[in-house]
């Protein structure tokens, strides 16, 4: 195409475009109309304006309704905590006070009058360990080293036990369930009878009881040993502290007549010689409300805990029913319900199941049937086809059992569904092992630790034994004891401080820790677990910095707030406990709301606590919402209502003068239950508490620590140097590592 060409025709196009738009109709509008369309924009959008303005203050108005109305719970539970920290010994009653209640009978004002310990005095001359106050976890290692030492406890004190532990068997069910998807593992031990050593040795490596270390004692606590007192003792001061998590069956030596004749009573005799008689009724009494077994709900295994054996007549739903502290004796049949001596056709039934349940045992030779048992001249001898049809009826995948001592310390029979566990190693002078039995959550099959301490008197201990022995939890204390003080060790160490290093010489660290604590250790000797030390001496800052709350929801910057909590902390699980009176390990409605009532009663005009308020209450410490309240939510609920707010003052701007306020992202956690908390994995594998839970460990092998508020404690791990269990097997390995260990 030639440039003439195209000359001509964008021209054209031009023109014909030009025409195109001439040839647009054009409207006119008035310029009232104009006006008018104008108005009407600006209408709606002040309308608009005016709508999203009221949506804001809506907005805002109810924010601040349900901040204030947060604030107000908040102040409720605040003030409930401070009464609950008040009136502790209302929610624990002495027995005076129960022995004012109307109605009791006879027999139970005649044993709480004679053993009542308000009623004993304790002499000048009275050198050993003291109960005063509530029972606390420092009550039972101080118990621990009294004990271990030779010191017998005054009986004074021993009644106090006894009445405190009295008070929570007898609200116990025939039977103790063990959730182990709350408790993540649990330990099984057989029978101590009296062997000091050996409860020592379990404690000592496998951790004190606690909310997440939990234990099943399955009976046989006396008799024969020379320390069944303090060995008995300090099961039920664990069973007051870990109601939830610290399990006690009966076995056929807790019986008063059985008592006679192994030991038992011969020392209560020596070492409570006035008083022997009053303590052996109580004692007695104590025994007849142990469970009669325990059941174990491991999730994939469902296991009995019992410490004879079965029957073909045994009859869990008759068992469970029973009254069992009728059975004062097992050896001898209690009296009719009727009123004679002579039991009917059901009670000599029930009786004999009973027995079955404390003195079978598995047939020597594997013979099927039920048989009687000649050794023992009662209960009877079982077979392996009375275990499969025992363990298929109650769906159950293993019976777990004491009673008989064995060389390794456990033995399985009857095709490996029954096995034996016996826990006293060198029983009356032999040789045999003692054994434990270590269950963790959805496993299938036991870890077994065999063990065998030496017969030696533990007051002669060496020092090195000595320290090492209660490591754990003395430095548990340790710790708690530092945190409680941090402000103040803190402020002592910075003035000592005068060139601002950081760091201080080793004995002037050592003598304000002395003078802080009150506390006269061998600081020099203990520095490496609690602090760093450099070239420049003791970094007396990292003291506080090592120790760190493992949940994260107690790791804050409120100065303050963890010493509260320390300070607290065993008033607070003493008053879980005694709140949660049937020990579930939580706090139901009905529980929270008996508490609030008996707190509150008369301070609403009738003596009536209005019903919205105990629900108001309970629902902001019910934090996921289940309809019950566990330790950690519990202990949440503390914390956070007792956090020092930090004081709104407003600063003024260097710049423009410009008021500014505290960013609101800087408030305490409203308590409306939005945030869920974290819940501890209580298997003692937890990457950073059900109730509970669900018990932290200090780490004695090096300085850096991790402790929760609870308490809690998680067991000695099952690969540590003395276990060594291969669990991909059919059955599971023993390890013997230990065998050699003893206590010198």
């Amino acid at each position: 195409m030639s440039g003439s060409t195209l000359a001509q025709i964008v021209p054209r196009i031009v023109l014909m475009s030009d025409r195109a738009d001439k040839s647009k109709p054009i409207t006119k509008v008035s310029t009232a109309t104009s006006e008018k369309s104008a108005s009407k924009i600006q209408a709606a959008f002040r309308t608009h304006q005016a709508r999203l303005k009221l949506k804001n203050q809506a907005a805002w108005q109810i924010h601040e309704k349900l901040e204030y109305s947060s604030e107000q719970t908040e102040a409720k539970l605040k003030d409930l905590f401070d009464k609950l920290l008040k009136a502790s010994d209302i929610l624990s009653p002495s027995v005076t006070k129960l022995l004012q209640k109307a109605g009791l009978p006879v027999e139970e004002q005649e044993l709480l009058r004679l053993t009542n310990p308000d009623s004993v005095q304790v002499e000048s001359s009275y050198q050993g360990p003291r109960v005063d106050g509530q029972i606390t976890r420092q009550t039972f290692i101080d118990l621990i080293e009294a004990f271990r030492h030779g010191q017998v406890l005054h009986e004074k004190y021993v009644y106090l036990i006894l009445h405190q532990a009295r008070a929570i068997l007898k609200t116990l069910p025939n039977f103790n369930h063990v959730d182990l998807s709350n408790l993540k593992h649990v330990y099984i031990i057989g029978d101590l009878h009296g062997q000091l050593a050996d409860l020592l040795y379990i404690f000592n490596t496998k951790g004190l009881p606690a909310a997440d270390n939990a234990y099943v004692f399955n009976g046989d606590f006396v008799d024969r040993g020379q320390n069944s007192v303090e060995v008995i003792l300090l099961l039920l001061v664990a069973l007051i502290l870990y109601p939830s998590s610290l399990f006690l069956n009966r076995g056929n030596h807790e019986d008063i007549m059985v008592t006679v004749r192994y030991g038992f009573q011969n020392e209560v005799h020596q070492k409570y010689g006035k008083r022997k008689g009053h303590l052996l009724d109580l004692f007695k009494d104590i025994f007849s409300w142990l469970p009669l077994y325990s059941y174990v709900d491991a999730g994939k295994a469902k296991l009995i805990v019992v410490h004879g054996g079965i029957s073909d007549r045994i009859n869990l739903k008759k068992i469970n029913s029973a009254t069992r502290n009728r059975y004062i004796s097992i050896e001898v049949p209690p009296e009719s319900k009727n009123g004679g001596k002579r039991l009917t056709e059901e009670e000599d039934q029930e009786y004999r199941q009973i027995q079955d349940l404390f003195w079978s045992d598995p047939d020597p030779h594997g013979r099927s049937g039920c048989r009687k048992n000649d050794a023992r001249k009662m209960a009877c001898f079982f077979g392996p086809d009375i275990t499969d049809q025992f363990l298929k009826r109650y769906n159950l995948a293993m019976l777990i059992r004491s009673h008989q001592v064995k060389q390794e310390g456990y033995e399985f029979t009857h095709d490996g569904k029954v096995l034996t566990v016996f826990s006293a190693s060198n029983y009356c002078g032999g040789s045999n092992w003692g054994a434990i039995i270590r269950w963790d959550y959805n496993d299938d099959e036991p870890c077994i630790i065999s063990f065998k301490t030496l017969a030696v008197e533990m007051n002669k201990l060496s020092f090195n034994k000595k320290v090492t022995l209660f490591e754990d939890p003395a430095y548990h204390a340790l710790v708690e004891k530092i945190m409680s003080h941090k402000n103040l060790l803190r402020k002592e160490f910075e003035k000592a401080d005068e060139n601002k290093t950081d760091h201080l010489p080793l004995t002037t660290w050592a003598d304000i820790m002395t003078q802080v604590l009150q506390l006269d250790l061998p600081w020099l000797t203990l520095r490496g677990k609690i602090v760093y030390e450099d070239s420049q001496g003791i970094a007396y800052k990292t003291m506080f910095e090592d120790y760190i709350l493992d949940n994260s929801k107690f790791q804050m910057s409120n100065t303050g707030i963890m010493e509260d909590l320390y300070k607290w902390k065993d008033m607070l699980l003493i008053l879980f406990n005694l709140i949660d009176y049937n020990h579930s390990g939580f706090i139901s409605r009905n529980e929270f709301a008996d508490v609030i009532k008996l707190l509150l009663h008369g301070e609403h005009g009738n003596g009536e606590v209005n019903q919205a308020y105990v629900d108001e209450l309970c629902s902001a410490m019910d934090f996921d919402k289940n309809g019950k309240i566990d330790m950690n939510e519990f202990l949440e609920s503390f914390r956070i209502v007792h956090v020092k707010k930090p004081t709104a003052k407003a600063k003024l701007s260097n710049g423009n003068n410009t008021l500014k306020i505290p960013d609101s992202s800087s408030r305490r956690p409203s308590m409306d239950g939005s945030k869920r908390r974290d819940s501890i994995d209580t298997s003692g594998r937890r990457p950073s508490i059900d109730t509970s839970g669900r018990r932290p460990s200090i780490d004695t092998s090096g300085r850096r620590q991790s402790m929760d508020l609870s308490g809690r404690r998680p067991s000695t791990d099952a690969g540590s140097r003395r276990q060594s269990i291969d669990m991909s097997g059919k059955r599971p390995s023993v390890d013997h590592s230990g065998r050699n260990l003893s206590i010198k």
